[in-house]
């Protein structure tokens, strides 16, 4: 009960501070900086047109013109966060570039699974790739999100993760944990190795920072 308790206080801290860092994420994580780190993970999922692709969390919806490159208006792109301020950003990107197959969803990312994807699409809808990009260094069950990512993908799926991966304390570690409220040195990529087939991982980017791993649902 008491942890319960614990786990629900840091979230709603978690969705305040992101509520106010909205304000000048996009100026923070400008398109020069992180291009190549978003480029890269999107080319991963192997998107073609009329593609279903989940993006959590989906943040300011810096991603959505990376995902159109390859789906050029078709399919469904979904877009999750819990933050309103990242979600508001996200909505004005979608509305100024007249994305009509863009849906962006208000949850916590420990809901979506299989069952939630049933209830909030009709039985069409089958997920063919997911960006979980910037989130699981943050998430308080990273495992559990990653298993129902899984879990909810079509056989086949795609599962792209990029994150960070500082495993020793540095300078550089604890200003990321400060500024992005995460634990960078959590081994997610390890993780997604043991639970899906033909797995890669790059660990170049950002000074070796950030790394991007790919997974296929068995």
């Amino acid at each position: 009960m008491n942890f319960q308790i614990t786990m629900d206080k840091k979230l709603k801290a978690a969705i305040k501070y992101y509520n106010k860092f909205s304000k000048v994420y996009d100026w923070l994580s400008p398109k020069w900086y992180y291009h190549n780190a978003r480029a890269y993970p999107i080319e991963q999922l192997s998107l073609k047109s009329g593609d279903t692709v989940l993006n959590l969390p989906c943040g300011t919806g810096q991603n959505f013109e990376y995902f159109q490159k390859y789906l050029n208006g078709t399919g469904v792109i979904i877009g999750i966060d819990l933050s309103e301020g990242m979600l508001e950003k996200a909505k004005r990107k979608k509305a100024n570039n007249d994305w009509n197959n863009i849906k962006i969803i208000k949850e916590d990312a420990t809901q979506i699974n299989a069952e939630w994807v049933a209830n909030h699409f009709d039985s069409s809808v089958k997920i063919d790739a997911i960006l979980c990009d910037l989130g699981l260094s943050g998430f308080p069950d990273w495992e559990q999100v990653i298993d129902n990512m899984l879990d909810l993908l079509k056989p086949n799926g795609r599962l792209v993760i990029m994150d960070w991966y500082i495993p020793k304390p540095t300078l550089r570690g604890a200003f990321i944990k400060w500024i992005g409220k995460g634990e960078v040195n959590r081994p997610i990529y390890q993780y997604l190795k043991s639970k899906v087939v033909n797995f890669e991982v790059n660990t170049s980017f950002n000074r070796g920072g950030v790394f991007v791993a790919t997974g296929i649902k068995q």
